[in-house]
């Protein structure tokens, strides 16, 4: 679905008007509401538009008067039986797949067909939805009709409590009609558990679970799909789509999405458009960094020179801004374009946001810091904790948690301990805790969840015996709470096995972890990623106790699933690749270690750029060069990721201090025994300070000293 939600237009049905006439009256506010509140107010079969609710159009055919046919004829789709039951059975229908699936079409098709008599109300992320809500609670049949949920998902926005209010009611017929792209309907799985527990993320999360399971769109469409495009005797476009459908879908070639891709490709050449190219660039990282409304110029045309200076700058003959700006919102053949003019700005068309992109320049994630309000900078936190850009989200949420927005304190926290700070995320994160337990129960899955962060950060700071008895009381508790099934339950249990690993109790872990997995699957199924991870920590703890073959055989396995499930380009098929290759070299075989990882730098630098895991990488290489004989380029690798680490991740954070010792365990073969003395002096007292007394890296330098 498009982005941009419809301007109200039309007179309201009676049901819709005198519920919020009497609102509006109580909240004395009349003429903001009548600007905020977006709605149609139509019969369902009266909507004759689907561009306005968020369908993409397509080409426009030659052979007809290019003002009609902006929407191609419909093709029954495999799933549109089974929406338009769920719609006529009433409640929370999502519908999930990639941009251009064809998700808007199905759910206006379904709808016309399902509710033709219901009044539809149009949400807007934008408006009062408590007012909405209360529009919606009082309107007997209507369906509410949500572009792009996942922007009504954020701090502020739609909670439970709302959606509840909306279907509540004797004799009404509602409907909640929603779609959103698979990629941010993925961001509110369990698999985000690692990186959050913050109630902004709950909050989102128990919306969706209320829809249950959602229709899935495949963007490729099915061969009996395929045939029916073919059949069609009514649009020619449908005929043509279909021919290239082993490569596309044809919702995404009627879009022109794959033409909109090559078009800004080429742009980059000199003397074609670059400069309308940078724009579109600075305007799907904006996307990406989390920014979910149009971008004014005075954000947009600043920004683009970065992305214009990395190409070349001046040497690619850039338009002038006007042309530029013409030329990256003018329609592709009468459908989309790359940037889509808003009253506000520009918005990036959806279909690119999540194709395999470059690294964004941390100039652009400064930029945008700088420019948005505090609301926004909350959600550009979220997208840097999911990009892993630690530094970035402490300071997002640092100008959030300053403004009072709700949750920002408790997304600091977390942010604080991404960051490398495990011990001041726990100090802050007690408070919380104890805040939660005083306003909501000590059982409330939220007082639970501080209780998880608050363990798992113990461990990071090197507390791990600790953590893991807060987790053995926890899990005793999410146990009488939730039941012993229940996903946090298990979560809290496959926590525990690693903790214990970490500790040095690998053979405990290992029986945890075989105890587990088999009811983790049964509850989720083989194919959830929380159950690939927990094959993965599996492997991992399978090599800590020496069972190195079966852990290779293990971790092989999952690499194949992640593959088969997520591709290879996803950060968990790349971690995967990250562990086999270590214990390639605890196999012995250094070499065959070195070529794995050094295949696996090219591909994370390609599709992360600079990031956690690809620093991670070019530590491990320099330690590998270091054990093969190469004392000089392992210094000159450990060097180069030093100076990186204490960039991207700060000086102090565990993941520098540790690059900082294998360094120095490097460099001492070169320089005098007193040198590297002090110098590993100096780190102790660095990794004190940071990590305490009793971290792992601490106590290993410690012994380092007393040997040398």
């Amino acid at each position: 679905m498009a982005a941009v939600a419809a301007a109200v237009s039309g007179v309201f049905v009676d049901e819709a008007r005198t519920a919020l006439r009497g609102h509006r009256q109580q909240r004395q506010c009349a003429a903001t509401r009548d600007r905020e509140l977006a709605v149609r107010t139509q019969r369902v079969r009266d909507v004759l538009d689907p561009i306005s609710l968020g369908v993409h159009p397509a080409a426009l055919r030659r052979d007809i008067d290019r003002g009609g046919a902006r929407v191609p004829a419909f093709v029954k789709r495999d799933r549109f039986d089974d929406v338009v039951g769920r719609i006529r059975q009433g409640g929370f229908v999502l519908i999930v797949g990639d941009s251009t699936a064809g998700k808007s079409r199905l759910a206006y098709e379904a709808m016309r067909v399902a509710v033709p008599d219901f009044v539809l109300l149009q949400a807007r992320p934008s408006e009062d939805l408590q007012t909405l809500a209360s529009v919606v609670g009082t309107a007997r049949r209507c369906v509410v009709w949500f572009d792009e949920f996942d922007q009504f998902l954020r701090a502020g926005g739609i909670t439970l409590e709302m959606v509840k209010a909306m279907l509540a009611g004797p004799e009404r017929q509602v409907v909640l009609l929603a779609s959103m792209r698979s990629k941010e309907y993925g961001r509110y799985s369990a698999r985000q558990r690692d990186v959050t527990d913050a109630a902004t993320w709950r909050a989102g999360r128990e919306v969706l679970l209320h829809a249950g399971e959602p229709v899935e769109l495949d963007r490729l469409w099915s061969p009996q799909e395929v045939g029916r495009a073919r059949e069609t005797d009514r649009d020619p476009r449908l005929r043509a789509a279909a021919q290239a459908s082993d490569r596309f879908g044809i919702a995404e070639v009627l879009a022109v999405g794959p033409e909109l891709l090559s078009d800004w490709t080429h742009a980059w050449q000199a003397g074609e458009h670059p400069r309308g190219a940078a724009l579109v660039a600075a305007a799907v990282d904006c996307r990406r960094m989390g920014l979910h409304q149009p971008v004014g110029t005075s954000l947009l045309v600043p920004m683009h020179e970065i992305y214009l200076s990395a190409r070349g700058g001046a040497v690619l003959r850039p338009e002038p801004l006007e042309e530029a700006l013409a030329w990256a919102t003018a329609p592709v053949q009468g459908a989309s374009s790359l940037l889509l003019p808003d009253r506000q700005g520009y918005l990036a068309f959806d279909y690119l946001i999540d194709l395999p992109g470059a690294a964004i320049p941390e100039s652009s994630w400064q930029m945008l810091l700088a420019a948005v309000a505090p609301q926004d900078a909350f959600d550009v936190g979220w997208a840097a904790v999911d990009l892993m850009r630690p530094s970035v989200a402490l300071e997002a949420f640092e100008i959030a948690r300053r403004h009072g927005v709700p949750d920002a304190e408790y997304a600091h926290a977390i942010a604080l301990g991404n960051a490398g700070q495990p011990l001041p995320a726990v100090s802050l994160l007690r408070p919380l805790h104890q805040q939660r337990a005083a306003q909501l129960g000590p059982d409330h899955p939220d007082t639970l969840s501080a209780r998880h962060d608050i363990a798992r950060y113990l461990a990071e700071a090197g507390r791990v015996s600790e953590a893991v008895a807060l987790l053995d009381r926890l899990a005793a508790d999410r146990r009488r709470v939730l039941g012993p099934r229940h996903t946090a339950t298990l979560v809290t249990l496959s926590s525990k096995a690693r903790f214990l690993r970490e500790r040095g109790d690998a053979p405990q872990a290992l029986q945890l972890f075989r105890e587990l997995l088999p009811d983790m699957t049964a509850v989720l199924g083989p194919d959830h990623v929380d159950v690939l991870l927990a094959r993965q920590e599996l492997g991992r703890t399978l090599g800590h106790t020496g069972l190195v073959s079966d852990a290779l055989a293990c971790l092989s396995t999952v690499l194949e699933d992640h593959e088969r499930l997520l591709g290879a380009a996803h950060p968990h098929t790349l971690s995967t690749r990250f562990e086999l290759a270590l214990l390639t070299a605890r196999s012995g075989d250094l070499h065959g270690a070195l070529r794995q990882l050094q295949a696996l730098l090219a591909e994370q630098e390609r599709i992360l750029g600079m990031h956690s895991r690809t620093l991670s990488t070019r530590h491990q290489l320099g330690r590998l060069l270091a054990q093969t004989g190469e004392p000089e380029k392992a210094l000159e690798a450990l060097s180069g990721v030093l100076s990186d680490q204490e960039r991207f991740h700060g000086p102090a954070h565990p993941r520098t201090l540790a690059t900082r010792y294998d360094r120095l365990l490097v460099a001492r073969h070169t320089q005098n025994p007193q040198e590297t003395a002090a110098q590993l002096a100096a780190l102790r007292e660095d990794c004190r300070r940071t990590l305490g007394e009793t971290h792992p890296l601490t106590r290993t330098i410690t012994t380092a000293l007393g040997a040398s």
